[in-house]
């Protein structure tokens, strides 16, 4: 999830990501295949030694400070390796000073300011590099839960069973306002809904044997 070197608000450690991983493994149905996609604030060599004990698949992206060994050279960063390019990617390349082992991915489309970084566990490709935008369907729920919408971080819960029952109004009501929201675009829709409506959306991403869920990046099933 970041990278060792550096600690802070955003860097659980390894210790904080088992503490939420573990119990996942109780929730899954037997033989599910998982995808982890996490952003760049999280990889760490004792997250990736975890996943690969497991059998997870991973899509995880990576800041531009990460030592990388690709093998064809000196060591370097993961920034070094993306400055100037649009694409480009290694297989069996070694991540931090631990000497993780993992495929990289780099692409970086016009008009974003920054290269995706991706260390994945599949072939590096475009699609499998733009398997991380799933994680992307997620971010709007974050924001609702917390300070965008439901102000969840301000409730000041101590107690386990009062949390989980105002998550579980927080859901409900985050449904009825998603329903809500659709019904009236579908039935009383804005100019700008009409004309969005007029607009094919191309559709890009992983392969057919990808197990990211269908997005603009993907178009498999995800059992995450």
């Amino acid at each position: 999830m970041s990278t060792p070197s550096e600690e802070g608000a955003a860097n659980l450690g390894f210790a904080g990501q088992q503490v939420v991983l573990e119990p996942l493994l109780a929730w899954l149905p037997s033989g599910a295949r998982v995808l982890l996609s996490a952003d760049r604030f999280y990889p760490s060599a004792g997250l990736f030694g975890w996943l690969q004990a497991r059998g997870w698949s991973d899509r995880l992206r990576l800041k531009s400070n990460v030592l990388t060994d690709t093998g064809q050279g000196d060591e370097t960063t993961t920034g070094a390796l993306a400055h100037g390019v649009t694409e480009r990617y290694f297989t069996g390349v070694r991540l931090f000073a631990q000497g993780v082992i993992t495929n990289l991915g780099i692409l970086h489309e016009d008009g974003h300011p920054e290269p995706w970084i991706i260390a994945m566990d599949a072939a590096p490709t475009r699609a499998s590099v733009l398997d991380d935008a799933a994680r992307w369907a997620i971010e709007p729920m974050f924001s609702d839960v917390k300070g965008r919408g439901f102000d969840l971080e301000d409730s000041q819960l101590q107690h386990a069973e009062r949390l989980e029952r105002l998550v579980l109004i927080m859901a409900l009501a985050m449904y009825w306002c998603v329903r809500a929201g659709r019904d009236e675009g579908l039935n009383d829709p804005t100019p700008l809904e009409k004309k969005s409506r007029r607009r094919t959306t191309p559709r890009i991403g992983a392969s057919g044997n990808s197990i990211v869920a269908w997005s603009r990046g993907s178009r498999a099933a995800c059992a995450v």
